[in-house]
């Protein structure tokens, strides 16, 4: 569904007086109000957990006596743990804080670190101890562009009517219409459960559910450990 289609979808479900055949650039009252929502809502729910459809990966080499590198264009936030040196295959610790980044950069530990640490500051990755050589890093991220325009561009924000949303259609119009609601003074404590509900719902499935195994031995009759297998919901 694009911009528009939701927002007439959304206005049409709570009996507007007025459905408008465009939103971007229209200076209705009703084209107004429900492009404010629709621009809250799906902020909000982007940042409310790590969606698949926005995580991305990004690799980069280091250059020598070089510890500052840009980030993603699109950089919203990293994937925690998920930060590794691809060469000595190990995960870089951070992001540390900024007093733990003065103890280290004022402190005796040179390249001969055995762990690397990282942090981010101005949008860029800094990296400890300074690289001494080109060794590979990757990391995954989630991305700040939330919406696609109907060539398949990356957009942070609605730009035209015919934009569509990166992350679930179903749960942004769910709660754009509660918000709505909300906005206008209007009863909306079912719309907002029904929304939280499926919200929950998505966010159950929407990478997959980890399983968590008891067991940490075998036995020649069994295993130790009951329940053995846990599916997280």
């Amino acid at each position: 569904m694009t911009l528009l289609s939701i927002a007439q979808e959304i206005l049409q479900q709570t009996k507007s007086a007025t459905i408008p055949s465009t939103i971007i650039g229209n200076s209705q009252p009703v084209a107004i109000q429900i492009l404010e929502v629709l621009k809250r809502s799906i902020v909000n729910l982007s940042r409310s957990y790590d969606w698949q459809e926005l995580t991305k990966e990004y690799s980069f080499n280091a250059v020598a006596s070089q510890n500052n590198y840009s980030l993603p264009t699109d950089f919203d936030r990293i994937i925690n743990n998920s930060f590794w040196n691809t060469t000595d295959k190990e995960e870089m610790i951070g992001s540390i804080s900024p007093e733990d980044w003065r103890d280290l950069v004022n402190s005796t530990v040179g390249s001969g670190a055995i762990n690397e640490y990282y942090r981010f500051r101005g949008d860029e990755i800094l990296i400890f101890p300074t690289p001494t050589s080109t060794d590979g890093y990757v990391f995954e991220y989630i991305s700040k562009n939330i919406v696609k325009s109907s060539g398949g561009t990356g957009q942070s924000g609605w730009l035209a009517d015919t934009d569509v949303p990166v992350i679930d259609e179903f749960i942004l119009k769910l709660d754009a219409t509660w918000n709505l609601l909300k906005v206008q003074g209007r009863p909306y404590a079912e719309d907002q459960r029904q929304a939280n509900l499926a919200l929950a719902e998505r966010v159950g499935i929407n990478a997959g559910r980890h399983t968590i195994r008891h067991s940490v031995t075998r036995l020649r009759n069994g295993k130790i450990g009951y329940p053995e297998i846990i599916n997280q919901s």
